[in-house]
C-alpha cells in the first residue's frame, strides 16, 4: 500500500495535483482547496464568506444571498429547518409520498421511464407541489407555470452571454414572465408578511422567533425566504415573487439530480436492490405496508444506500466561499476577495479513511465506479465501526451552510426507492449510459441513453 501523503501539501498553483492548486471555471479564477482542515475554518465563516460566483447563475437568481452575514443568516436558517427537519418533515410526507406514488404509477403503466428528464419533472413537482409552501393550483395554468421554470432552471449554469436563442436569455425572459405572473397572486400574502415584519421593527431573529413561537400554521419554505429576503433589503412584493423562485430552484435543482444519480447507480446494481427489498419485507412484517415516517426511520440500509451512491456520484460539484482576509493556505498566500473552491468529489477522493495515497492510477478503487463499480460502492461502509466510516462527505457542504434540506433528500430518495423496490427490479436499457454522460458541472446523459426498464419482481410488497 502506499504511503499517503501529508495532509497539506501544495503543488504549483497551475498545477492541479497537490491541494491546493488555480483553475479557471466559466471565466472566472478560483483556487481549489482539498484539504479539510484547511477548509474548516473558512466553511465556518472564519477569514470568509459564502459566495456564488457563477455570473449566469447571479444574472437569474440576482444575488439575492442571505448567507454572507450572521444576523441575516442565522434566523433565516432556523426557520428553514424549522420547515425541512422533524415535525416540519414529518408534515411533508403525505404530500411527497402522493406525488411519488402518482409518478411510479405512470411509469409501471409503460414499463420503462427516461430517469433524467423524469428526475426534473418530479424534482419540479414536489418543489412546487409540497415543499415550498406555496399554493398556486387554481390560480395558474400550472402546464405553463412549469414550462417557464424549465426554461428559468436551464438558464442558471453557462456562460454569461445572454444572446439570443441561449438557454440564458431563455431564462431571463422566462423570469420576467413568472414574476409577471406571480405578483398579483402573491400580493395578500406579502402584505401579510410585511406587516409581521415591520410589526417587530425589521429585526431578523424577533421576526424568527416570533414565527416560531406564535404561528400557528407550519413554517414553510416559503416563508423562510420572504424573512431572509426582507432582511437584506429585498422585501417588496418583486422581491417576495422572486423568493418563490429562489425556493422552488433551491428544492427542485437538489432533489433532481440526487434521484438520477442514486437510480443511475443501483439500476446497475442488482445484488443492493435485493438487499434493499430484504429489508423492506422487514419493514412491511415488523410496522405494515404504510410508509410512514417511523417506516422511513427503520431503514438503515437503505440510508447507507443513499450516502454511499452520493459518495461515489456526488449531485454537487461543493461551493464556493470568498476570502475576507488574506490567508495562507497548504504554504499558498492568497489575498483577500481571492475565491475557495471546496470540490466534493475530489475530497471524496481523498478521504483519508479510504484513500491509500496511491496516485499512480487515474482513480482510486473507492471511486472508479466506470471500471469496477461493484467494488467502489459499498454501503456497508456505513453500516461498521465509526472509525472505518467515510469521514469526507461534503455534497450538501459543510458547517453553518450544511443544505438544510438534506434531511429532506433523504426523506425523499428513500421514499422513491422503497416504493419502487417494493414492486420492480431496475434494469438500465443502455448500461454505459453514465460512461458516455457528460459529467460536469452535473451528470448529463447524452439525450435517449436514459431508459430505465422496471422489471415487476415474482413477490411485490404492498404501499400501505
Amino acid at each position: 500500500m502506499a504511503e499517503a501523503p501529508p495532509p497539506c501539501t501544495a503543488a504549483p498553483v497551475s498545477d492541479p495535483t497537490g491541494r491546493v492548486f488555480r483553475m479557471k471555471l466559466l471565466g472566472m479564477e478560483t483556487y481549489v482547496v482539498a484539504d479539510p482542515e484547511a477548509l474548516r475554518p473558512l466553511l465556518s465563516d472564519d477569514g470568509a464568506h459564502f459566495a456564488i460566483p457563477i455570473a449566469s447563475f447571479n444574472w437569474l437568481m440576482e444575488s439575492l444571498s442571505v448567507q454572507n452575514s450572521k444576523q441575516t443568516h442565522g434566523p433565516w436558517r432556523k426557520l428553514h429547518m424549522a420547515a425541512l427537519t422533524g415535525g416540519g418533515l414529518k408534515a411533508l410526507l403525505p404530500a411527497v409520498r402522493r406525488i411519488m406514488e402518482d409518478h411510479v404509477q405512470q411509469w409501471a403503466s409503460s414499463g420503462r421511464v427516461g430517469i433524467f428528464e423524469e428526475a426534473r419533472r418530479m424534482g419540479l413537482d414536489l418543489s412546487i407541489f409540497a415543499i415550498t409552501g406555496v399554493d398556486l393550483e387554481g390560480k395558474i395554468d400550472m402546464r405553463w407555470f412549469k414550462e417557464q421554470m424549465y426554461l428559468f432552471l436551464g438558464g442558471l449554469y453557462g456562460l454569461p452571454f445572454a444572446l439570443p436563442g441561449t438557454k440564458l436569455a431563455k431564462g431571463l425572459a422566462a423570469k420576467k414572465r413568472l414574476l409577471g405572473a406571480l405578483m398579483p397572486l402573491l400580493k395578500e400574502r406579502h402584505e401579510a408578511f410585511h406587516a409581521e415584519w415591520e410589526a417587530a421593527g425589521g429585526d431578523p431573529a424577533k421576526v424568527a422567533a416570533k414565527l416560531m413561537d406564535e404561528s400557528e400554521e407550519p413554517i414553510t419554505v416559503h416563508k423562510a425566504q420572504m424573512m431572509g429576503f426582507h432582511s437584506i433589503g429585498a422585501g417588496t412584493l418583486r422581491g417576495t415573487a422572486m423568493s418563490v423562485l429562489h425556493s422552488v430552484m433551491a428544492a427542485a435543482d437538489t432533489t433532481r439530480f440526487a434521484l438520477f444519480n442514486t437510480w443511475a447507480l443501483l439500476a446497475q446494481l442488482p445484488a443492493v436492490q435485493d438487499k434493499i427489498y430484504e429489508e423492506q419485507q422487514k419493514v412491511v412484517s415488523e410496522l405494515g405496508p404504510e410508509l410512514s415516517f417511523q417506516a422511513l426511520s427503520r431503514m438503515p440500509y437503505l440510508d447507507a444506500v443513499f450516502k454511499e451512491a452520493l459518495r461515489v456520484l456526488p449531485p454537487s460539484s461543493g461551493g464556493f466561499r470568498k476570502l475576507t482576509r488574506d490567508a495562507t493556505i497548504c504554504g499558498v498566500t492568497l489575498p483577500a476577495g481571492t475565491l475557495i473552491w471546496y470540490h466534493a468529489l475530489l475530497l471524496q477522493i481523498l478521504d483519508p479513511v479510504l484513500w491509500d495515497g496511491d496516485t499512480s492510477v487515474d482513480l482510486p478503487p473507492h471511486m472508479d465506479w466506470q471500471n469496477n463499480l461493484e467494488a467502489a460502492f459499498q454501503p456497508e461502509r456505513w453500516m461498521g465501526d465509526e472509525t472505518q466510516r467515510p469521514r469526507s462527505f461534503y455534497v450538501f457542504g459543510w458547517g453553518s451552510h450544511l443544505c438544510a434540506g438534506t434531511n429532506l433528500v433523504q426523506m425523499e430518495v428513500k421514499l422513491l426507492l422503497a416504493l419502487v423496490m417494493r414492486r420492480f427490479r431496475l434494469e438500465l436499457e443502455m448500461p454505459d449510459m453514465l460512461t458516455r454522460a457528460e459529467l460536469f458541472p452535473y451528470v448529463v446523459p447524452v439525450k435517449g441513453t436514459d431508459g430505465m426498464r422496471l422489471v415487476p419482481r415474482e413477490e411485490s410488497l404492498p404501499w400501505n
